[in-house]
């Protein structure tokens, strides 16, 4: 019954020799998480987050995020595939030697259980942290159109600000009524009403639209929170499994030597 043991693919003895990529996928997911969590701390704001995207290095590589995005979704897609695809192949081969319970030592059993594990370990971890990459993409599209927004209000602001300041200027340099100023200063003066109005229509929509990235960003931050609980769930079912695997192994090791 060895022979299912290791009656695999080639790409998979290919994936298992290459131990460093799953060390690799785990480090990728804890520099995701790491990055995530320190984008939705409250110490750094939009306007932060955007000064470090105009560093030179970061614009560099930002001309190209497309592409990279692309690369590491592929990348981990092909690595999720494998690791499916390695679940299924221990599972179909588990299945065989049950098949034969005659044939199966504990021993066995114990290893093919092991392997069944840590298939579905490299699975779980890498499903999540493709989804992760979603994640981290979408708040950082967030945060750059948060910042923008920002920078468009306070631009709408300060030209709003100066507009009326013009006005006051005016009106108080002007020590004729309302109905003279507007006698003398017809032009001007309906000018910087429509210019006002303008502002104060552009300030509005600003304001909406900032409300509404800020709302879509506090949601973001918190299916970010409720995904670090469900992972930390799924880590402690994890240890879980591998403890009871450990429990098997060492009945198995007992067992052999009753023998």
């Amino acid at each position: 019954m060895q022979y299912y043991c290791f009656a695999f693919s080639p790409l998979f003895s290919f994936f298992k020799e290459l131990k460093m990529l799953w060390h690799i996928v785990v480090a990728f997911l804890y520099s995701e998480m790491f990055v995530v969590l320190l984008m939705i701390l409250p110490f750094f704001s939009s306007q932060t987050w955007s000064k470090f995207f105009k560093f030179s290095i970061i614009q560099k590589i930002s001309e190209k995020s497309s592409f990279y995005f692309r690369l590491f979704l592929v990348m981990l897609v092909c690595v999720l595939a494998e690791a499916l695809r390695n679940v299924w192949v221990l599972r179909q081969a588990y299945n065989s030697i049950k098949d034969h319970p005659h044939e199966m030592r504990p021993e066995t059993e114990s290893l093919y259980l092991m392997r069944m594990f840590r298939a579905q370990r490299n699975f779980y971890i890498t499903g999540f942290s493709l989804f992760v990459w979603f994640v981290l993409h979408r708040l950082v599209s967030l945060l750059s159109e948060h910042a923008k927004m920002s920078a468009s209000k306070e631009a709408s602001i300060k030209q709003a600000q100066s507009a009326t300041a013009a006005a006051q200027r005016l009106l108080d340099q002007s020590k004729v009524t309302d109905s003279d100023t507007e006698d003398i200063y017809p032009d001007t003066v309906e000018a910087l009403k429509d210019e006002l109005a303008k502002l104060t229509k552009k300030f509005e929509s600003e304001e909406k639209a900032h409300q509404r990235t800020k709302q879509d960003l506090e949601t973001l931050k918190k299916q970010t929170l409720q995904t670090n609980t469900e992972y930390d769930r799924v880590t402690q079912e994890c240890q879980k499994l591998q403890y009871r695997l450990q429990m098997l192994e060492s009945g198995g090791s007992t067992n052999k030597k009753a023998d």
